[in-house]
């Protein structure tokens, strides 16, 4: 098909099978990844099915754009650090004879450590005749607020016997170094207007921001406070359950797979909390209608 607007969803990638995490974890820290780390991360992979989910996930999510977007448009899965790159997927779009292509960040958020990852990497594909247009941030469009209320409804929902007193949420994204805030990144200041959002026309009362994952081997300050920190106060606090919601996150993957569903819930456990996590976005339709607004908006 020519003549088209090519998107191109843009994700960090992930392994596809075991034997691809350590030449993910190489691409992805720029350097041989040390034996001990990719055999930690082989074993977290174990847990959660022996592959990332992304990649499929993200491919499925382009089917659906692609659906609601209608036949002037083609779209296409990129990955920063796993097949196919974000190189691969705009010289096919180029090959299939795109006049215009999107790079969209299926990350919502700004930040130099993914966005602008992903930025740098597709401001300089194609030439001076080629199209392009890279979408920043859209933390705050109103059909991704609306489809994170649905989960987060979802989700209350979901907590056997809970009463509204006596349950608690917590809103979960990716820590970064603190520096990059103090730099003039916008992204917890996003996600904290994201979340006033969500928040908004919903009946939670308790709600907190924690964030997760931090670099095991960092000695530098992250941002804070952590989860597992958050989750001990709300026991303190005396609430009896807890909803985790990764706003910071779009698709399943490992950080949501095992750091949330397998070691915060373990911990929640240990604090005699019952823990409940909402569903991720991936293909809501809801979510794929936001898709579908930022790319009409960017034209």
């Amino acid at each position: 098909m020519s003549n088209h607007v090519a998107v191109i969803l843009i994700a960090l990638g992930g392994p596809q099978s075991l034997r691809d995490v350590g030449p993910f974890m190489t691409a992805f820290m720029g350097r041989p990844a040390p034996p001990v780390i990719v055999s930690a991360v082989v074993n977290r992979y174990k847990l959660i099915g022996g592959k990332s989910p992304l990649p499929e996930l993200v491919k499925a999510q382009a089917k659906a754009l692609e659906k609601v977007l209608g036949s002037d448009f083609r779209i296409y899965e990129g990955f920063r650090y796993s097949h196919p790159t974000i190189a691969e997927s705009f010289k096919k779009a180029i090959n299939d004879g795109a006049t215009h292509v999107i790079g969209v960040s299926l990350s919502p958020y700004q930040t130099s450590v993914t966005t602008g990852a992903y930025q740098s990497a597709f401001e300089p594909l194609g030439d001076n005749t080629t199209k392009k247009t890279f979408i920043v941030s859209w933390h705050d469009n109103h059909f991704f607020i609306d489809a994170w209320r649905e989960r987060v409804q979802e989700g209350l929902n979901g907590l056997r016997n809970a009463q509204p007193k006596d349950a608690a949420v917590i809103f979960t994204s990716h820590s970064i170094p603190l520096r990059c805030i103090t730099s003039g990144d916008p992204y917890q200041q996003q996600i904290e207007e994201t979340v006033r959002l969500v928040i908004n026309g919903l009946n939670v009362k308790h709600w907190n921001i924690a964030w997760q994952s931090k670099g095991v081997r960092t000695t530098e300050p992250w941002l804070e406070p952590a989860v597992e920190s958050t989750l001990f106060k709300i026991r303190q606090d005396g609430y009896t359950a807890v909803l985790e919601v990764p706003i910071g996150f779009t698709c399943d993957h490992l950080e949501i797979l095992y750091d949330i569903d397998i070691v915060h819930r373990m911990y929640a456990q240990k604090l005699g909390l019952q823990f409940a996590r909402t569903p991720s976005l991936n293909t809501s339709a809801t979510f794929i209608n936001a898709l579908a607004d930022i790319v009409k908006k960017s034209l």
